[in-house]
């Protein structure tokens, strides 16, 4: 199971709540273990969960009908109900009134008033306003930060599924590094990292930018037909799917035995930014503590460094808690898994990017990535 049950309870008794109304993608899968959400592409035809602080209470996960029975031979939760976003003549036993049906669910547990803990960041603004006249009796709480904490420390069904992610994304970047020489482009590049991944058991690859001197500055920039030179520098930035978690890796080196001094210069920054950043990784510091050992280590080579954020959570999502960025006192448990990242993008020159994903131990940290860092491949063999 993805979700941390008795923390979950434990964090709502502690913000006095009594249930929590979720219906976020990635929070609907992690409280019901239903990974494959098919409906989710459309905004409008939303799952959701309802989940009680009493433990006694039965959960109710209410789904598309189109979803409803691969979602309840994939959820641990038995109360599943049927919605629809249109009304749907003749069929009493699907629910086009969501909202009201969330209600209904509360109203049978028991619940006549008390506090319910919703999506402030994502749920749109009308069915809030929907529950609201729904739920007359009960407050509304925001309730993110209470989730983003749930979620940040993993558990050992989703450190399995993120190490396979990960697994499957270092095939597809071995790939790259295997055959980058000069003549190959980007485009083949990219295509012989989704062949080796998708080979390997991904079921796509959510993302795959691989780019080459100028257009390695373009921070999301996708793989074009420019074939690679001797001395070029080249920047990978990949993450390969499957089961509804995504790996993420990213190298940077260059074409053939030698490289241009600003390009080592620039590069050696951001690789003691990252082991700086790795090394100081343990429970109790805080996401600003890693920040700051990243941006001193990295400056102090190449003063002109400058980051938004210098590495994040993983997991449902590509970014989320724990974000390694100035100013962030989220503290660091064991359990969590951090991306620890640093680059730098210079327009009209060349990108350099390089992360690693570090899981936090009880005393310290592991390193869960292991393709090499070196600039040089002939160093990287």
């Amino acid at each position: 199971m993805l979700l941390n049950r008795q923390k979950a309870h434990s964090l709502m008794r502690e913000a006095n709540l009594d249930a929590l109304v979720l219906a976020y993608t990635e929070n609907v899968m992690y409280f019901s273990d239903f990974l494959r959400v098919r409906s989710n592409h459309l905004k409008s035809r939303l799952s959701y969960v309802v989940f009680f602080a009493d433990e006694a209470l039965e959960p109710a996960f209410l789904v598309p009908h189109q979803d409803y029975l691969e979602s309840k031979a994939g959820t641990w939760i038995t109360d599943v109900r049927r919605t629809s976003e249109h009304r749907i003549p003749g069929a009493a036993d699907i629910h086009h009134d969501r909202p009201g049906l969330v209600a209904s669910v509360i109203s049978e547990r028991g619940l006549t008033g008390g506090r319910i803990g919703f999506e402030e960041e994502s749920l749109p603004f009308a069915i809030h306003q929907q529950l609201a006249t729904s739920l007359p009796g009960f407050e509304l709480v925001p309730a993110h930060r209470l989730l983003q904490r749930l979620r940040a420390i993993k558990s050992e069904m989703e450190l399995k599924l993120i190490r396979e992610a990960m697994r499957l994304t270092e095939v597809a970047g071995a790939a790259i590094l295997n055959a980058a020489r000069p003549g190959i482009s980007e485009i083949e590049l990219a295509q012989l990292a989704e062949k080796a991944a998708l080979a390997e058991g991904a079921e796509r690859m959510d993302f795959l930018i691989v780019a080459a001197q100028e257009r390695g500055a373009v921070v999301h920039g996708a793989p074009s037909d420019y074939r690679l030179q001797e001395g070029d520098v080249v920047r990978f930035d990949i993450g390969a799917s499957r089961d509804g978690f995504t790996g993420d890796l990213a190298r940077t080196f260059v074409v053939g035995k030698e490289a241009d001094p600003q390009h080592e210069l620039h590069y050696s920054a951001i690789r003691a930014a990252v082991e700086a950043g790795i090394a100081v990784i343990k429970p109790g510091v805080t996401a600003d503590e890693v920040y700051q050992a990243q941006m001193t280590a990295g400056r102090a080579i190449d003063p002109e460094l400058s980051r938004e954020h210098a590495g994040h959570g993983l997991g449902l999502e590509v970014h989320e808690e724990p974000m390694i960025c100035e100013g962030n006192d989220f503290v660091l448990e064991s359990g969590m898994v951090v991306m620890i990242e640093n680059a730098r993008y210079l327009p009209g020159t060349a990108g350099y990017q390089l992360e690693d994903l570090v899981l936090v131990t009880e005393t310290g940290h592991e390193i869960l990535t292991t393709l090499s860092r070196d600039l040089l491949l002939e160093n990287a063999q």
